[in-house]
């Protein structure tokens, strides 16, 4: 930013002005050049991060839900920053142990990586294995059984991933690999641009950081949808009403049917008799139909029959009851 020049600086400039005797050892400002790096130019505009900052607000409030299921235990997710850095300055700060999440994101054009510190993975699987405190996890290598837990808690984080994409676009990831060291998770050229999301996670009362390497390359062909207007445009097309979408949900709704006689009474001395072979006789004829109800409603009368060599209902006619029962 440039000095603002004072009353007595402006005198003397124009004095010296309207004489002709400029003192060129006077430096009316004091400007710095600096050299520009093409390196270190910003990929991602402030509508994009805004939009990333929203999917991962998401995330981590489905995340720390499922935590909450699975260990039973308070859990929070905070997002604390999204920040744009090379992959070289990311390789650079991981430490080694650290659980790496190399996950294949379809459509996103290359992989991502989400990290995982050792703080946060100890205490995951201090909970699954039945403990409530923090393994001590200093100058020791992840094992084998470990890594088998935390892939697990990996696979069921892929769901939450594409889950918390649905108002950008629809995602599709997998786990491709799980590394503890960056040697062998290098998905792109070190001066490749970097979307660094930071999410801290709380269990208990321990923390570990959660980390997302989000490569320009792999979001290049969607940066366009990265937007909050994107957002909300999407979000209010999906409400709008959908018939196929309506109709393919409902068809293949699981629901409950059951058939019943006519109830019977019994005292209770009479049922604390009963014995092996003893016959109850219903309060139901054998040519009045059955009630067949679904989900607790009545809705069709049938006839008890068989169907090869099982036991089995034909619908003779539609029961009308109230519209609240419909």
């Amino acid at each position: 930013m440039l000095d603002v020049l004072s009353q007595a600086e402006i005198d003397r400039l124009l004095a010296s002005m309207q004489t002709g005797e400029v003192d060129e050892t006077q430096s009316v400002t004091n400007e710095t050049v600096r050299p520009y790096d093409f390196k270190t130019a910003n990929r991602f505009t402030r509508e994009q991060i805004r939009a990333i900052n929203l999917v991962f607000k998401n995330f981590g409030h489905l995340f720390s839900n499922y935590l909450m299921a699975m260990l039973r235990t308070n859990c929070e997710s905070e997002l604390l920053s999204i920040e744009e850095v090379s992959f070289g300055e990311f390789n650079n700060s991981i430490p080694s142990p650290v659980i790496l999440a190399i996950i294949n994101a379809r459509p996103f054009n290359g992989s991502i990586i989400m990290e995982m510190t050792k703080e946060i993975s100890y205490s995951i699987i201090s909970r699954v294995l039945g403990g409530t405190k923090e393994i001590d996890s200093e100058g020791r290598q992840f094992t084998e059984i470990e890594l088998a837990i935390i892939e697990r808690v990996l696979w069921q984080s892929m769901r939450i991933f594409d889950e918390s994409w649905d108002k950008l676009m629809e995602v599709s990831s997998s786990l491709e690999k799980v590394e503890t060291t960056m040697q062998f998770a290098q998905i792109v050229d070190l001066n490749e641009p970097i979307l660094l999301v930071t999410l801290n996670i709380v269990i208990g009362a321990e923390s570990g950081l959660m980390c997302f390497c989000l490569p320009h390359q792999a979001l290049e062909p969607f940066l366009k949808k990265l937007s909050t207007r994107h957002i909300y445009s999407t979000h209010a097309q999906q409400t709008a009403a959908d018939p196929e979408r309506i109709f393919k949900t409902i068809k293949n709704t699981e629901v409950e049917i059951t058939a019943e006689f006519n109830p019977t009474t019994a005292t209770v001395g009479e049922i604390t008799s009963l014995e092996v072979g003893d016959v109850i006789q219903l309060s139901h004829s054998l040519d009045q139909p059955i009630i067949v109800k679904i989900q607790n409603v009545p809705k069709y009368l049938a006839a008890l029959g068989t169907s090869k060599n099982r036991l089995a209902l034909k619908i003779l006619e539609e029961v009308r009851g109230d519209e609240d029962n419909e």
